[in-house]
């Protein structure tokens, strides 16, 4: 009886032994759940994080493909021979080049990285391992993810804050994330933790998509992009002058980063925002005070410098919180063509635009019929051409007097006096 008692504790002896080795080489803390399909590789690459990561059930070679007649079908491979680079899109993330109609491509191969990446060779764009995390993949859903919506800015700051990367690239937004943390994207997700509601990169530039600055309708700039969550000013944009131009290609036409900025999109009441009252002359010269564009589309190229030279124009100029600027009279996002009947300038619509509550109300409809865009160094402005000769006049007589009077006063003092 003791005899068998004590092969039976041998052959224990031995499973147990043959179990700790089996644990050892592929079993480490965590990694029970891998199976031994692993089992070798984790013996000397210890990759705790991948039992937690979406490919946590998948083994090694399904990504990391050894190819065939290759040393690496020998476990463990010669550590001086590199195992080729994972290629996502191989087995799994398939993506249909296939051109859909009315769909432009939006796969990693047509964009901006991809073609860096896949025909241009270049080692420092982005590449899926980049942006997802290598063996610690995560569901997008999951907060810890790394391209889980409010870790998006993070990531993309990785290259595009690196100034190596920016200059080698001639990529034209230098600081991109440290703009988008100050607007008012940014301090919505940041500041106040709504991920799900503010804007982040991907929502204007696309996912695997992107395209670089010199597309002439990349998603960035597509006023579509914005209308995604600006629902109703986007219905109010498309109807405008601005707006159908822009949605038939036109180019010359401001879209909503020409107004609001582009990763430093700043609310109105901020001072510095290119849509603050006080600014919204310097917004618009942007296109308005260009002879070239102007001449294009029959629109006199003198507008900006009448308005501030205009009693509304000077006020702004001077602090006037108060005063009228351009889109109090044209509109914000509905601007309209001067001839067109619901223009806030058309000729019926004036007295009712002057006459709003804080502005002009009751005004008289003469008056509110008087040109606001006048140069006053000609005739056909009317008065203010005559104030502007009035005190013209004035100031050359008071010149002249002050010269006459200075002369004067030069002699009398060099005349000699009698004695007395």
């Amino acid at each position: 009886m003791k005899k068998h008692l004590s092969v039976i504790a041998r052959l224990l002896a031995v499973v147990a032994l043959i179990s700790a080795a089996a644990w050892a080489a592929g079993s480490a803390p965590g990694q029970a759940s891998l199976g031994n399909k692993n089992g070798a590789c984790l013996a000397c690459h210890k990759l705790s994080v991948l039992v937690g990561s979406v490919h946590g059930k998948l083994a090694c070679s399904e990504c990391h493909v050894i190819p065939a007649g290759g040393v690496t079908k020998d476990v463990p491979h010669a550590p001086k021979k590199d195992i080729p680079l994972v290629d996502c899109t191989a087995r799994c993330h398939r993506e249909d080049t296939r051109k859909l109609p009315g769909l432009s491509p939006s796969f990693y191969a047509d964009s901006v990285h991809g073609q860096g990446y896949l025909k241009r060779g270049e080692k420092d764009v982005a590449k899926c391992w980049d942006c997802h995390g290598k063996h610690n993949i995560k569901p997008v859903q999951d907060p810890d993810s790394v391209v889980n919506r409010q870790n998006i800015p993070l990531v993309c700051s990785r290259c595009h804050e690196n100034m190596t990367v920016v200059l080698k690239y001639n990529i034209h937004a230098e600081s991109p994330y440290k703009e988008y943390i100050q607007s008012v994207h940014g301090k919505a997700l940041v500041s106040k933790g709504l991920a799900t509601f503010a804007a982040v990169c991907t929502d204007c530039h696309g996912v695997h998509n992107i395209q670089g600055i010199g597309q002439v309708h990349m998603q960035a700039k597509d006023p579509a992009t914005c209308g995604k969550c600006h629902v109703l000013i986007f219905d109010e944009y498309k109807d405008s002058i601005h707006g159908q131009q822009a949605l038939k290609g036109n180019i010359d036409v401001p879209l909503c980063v020409d107004c609001h900025g582009e990763h430093k999109v700043a609310p109105v009441r901020d001072a510095a925002a290119p849509t603050a009252k006080r600014n919204i002359p310097d917004t618009c010269s942007g296109c308005h005070a260009r002879p070239e564009i102007m001449k294009k589309y029959g629109v006199p190229a003198d507008r900006i410098q009448t308005f501030i030279d205009s009693f509304h124009g000077i006020a702004i100029g001077l602090g006037d919180k108060a005063e009228a600027s351009c889109t109090d009279c044209h509109g914000v996002h509905d601007i309209r063509a001067a001839i067109d009947p619901q223009s806030m300038v058309h000729s019926t619509n004036i007295p009712k635009t002057c006459g709003q509550p804080n502005c002009h109300p009751n005004m008289p409809e003469k008056i509110a019929k008087a040109k606001i865009h006048r140069e006053s160094l000609f005739k056909p402005s009317g008065t203010p051409y005559y104030i502007n000769k009035i005190l013209l006049w004035a100031l050359i007589v008071v010149v002249a007097f002050t010269i006459v009077w200075f002369l004067f006063e030069l002699v009398s003092r060099r005349r000699p006096t009698k004695p007395s």
